[in-house]
């Protein structure tokens, strides 16, 4: 998918090397990123970041899922999904930006054992699912169903929620526009990597942090009003004109992380995007939710 986009829209080489070849930006002996800084900084937006804790919580990323009584283990093509994380949306802190978020009840995230699906075709649908229980449920975790290979029960890791300010992706049109240098470039890209520092990046809103392109909100509009973004053909179908403003409607709900951790690999080195209308998170329509896979 990333090459007929590259291919039909706007090269995804880094900047420095990109522009620099053409001679287009300034030497590194120029200034600093810090006369942006403010305009930088004006840019970001709240998320939640999901950090590992000791505490007793319910939220935790692998594990098994404390499924309610009388829903099923989802499953796509007969096979069982994988289970990613679930989370306890009353233990996010006040002081976080819940976008909406139901103050109460759980919130679980799925997706295929054998990532044959990236998020690209209209087929893909029901290969991943986010389930809302209004009630938190405190019982013993589902087992896993016999058919769930057991390299997809993956390691438990607890996490608690922070708040944290995320930064757009450099290919965001407001950054490229200020044309910045080589050094500025790195420099802006130690900023975004800073938020996490060390760690995963794991969390729910804000700014995803694309592997290959930025433009996972047309992605989601396209491909969830039935084009199919395998090929060139998707990217010029005549219904883009007039399905593309939708693309304001979409939110990255959660981002997660390739995690050393809990054995989660997505592809190679990827990270797996779950995206949400507003409208439908306001509605608590997480089943209308879709996911993108990215990886190098």
């Amino acid at each position: 998918m990333s090459f007929w986009k590259w291919l039909f829209g706007k090269s995804r080489l880094s900047p420095g090397r990109e522009q620099g070849e053409r001679g287009e930006r300034p030497s590194d002996d120029g200034p600093s990123l810090e006369q942006h800084l403010d305009y930088l900084n004006s840019l970001r937006l709240p998320a939640i970041a999901l950090s590992p804790t000791d505490g007793p919580v319910l939220s935790r990323i692998g594990g098994l899922p404390s499924l309610p009584d009388g829903v099923p283990w989802p499953e796509w093509n007969g096979k069982p999904l994988a289970f990613l994380c679930q989370f306890d949306l009353s233990e996010i802190p006040n002081y976080c930006d819940r976008n909406g978020l139901p103050q109460t009840g759980m919130l679980y995230f799925f997706y295929a054992q054998d990532q044959d699906t990236w998020g690209g075709d209209p087929k893909d649908k029901g290969s991943w699912r986010v389930i809302y229980a209004a009630a938190a449920v405190n019982g013993a975790p589902r087992p896993a169903p016999a058919a769930l290979d057991k390299h997809c029960v993956f390691e438990e890791k607890p996490v608690a929620f922070v708040s944290v300010e995320t930064y757009p992706d450099w290919q965001d049109d407001r950054v490229e526009a200020l044309g910045l240098s080589d050094k500025q470039s790195d420099q802006y890209f130690d900023l975004c990597a800073n938020v996490f520092k060390d760690v995963p990046a794991h969390h729910l809103f804000g700014y995803p942090a694309p592997v290959q392109d930025n433009d996972m909100d047309l992605d989601c509009q396209l491909v969830a009003n039935g084009i199919d973004l395998g090929g060139p053909a998707g990217f010029q179908d005549p219904r883009r004109k007039e399905l593309e403003p939708g693309r304001r409607d979409w939110i990255l709900l959660l981002q997660l992380d390739t995690d050393d951790d809990t054995h989660m690999m997505w592809g190679d080195a990827g990270m797996l995007y779950f995206w949400i209308r507003k409208q439908d998170l306001q509605a608590r329509r997480f089943d209308r939710c879709w996911m993108i896979l990215q990886c190098g």
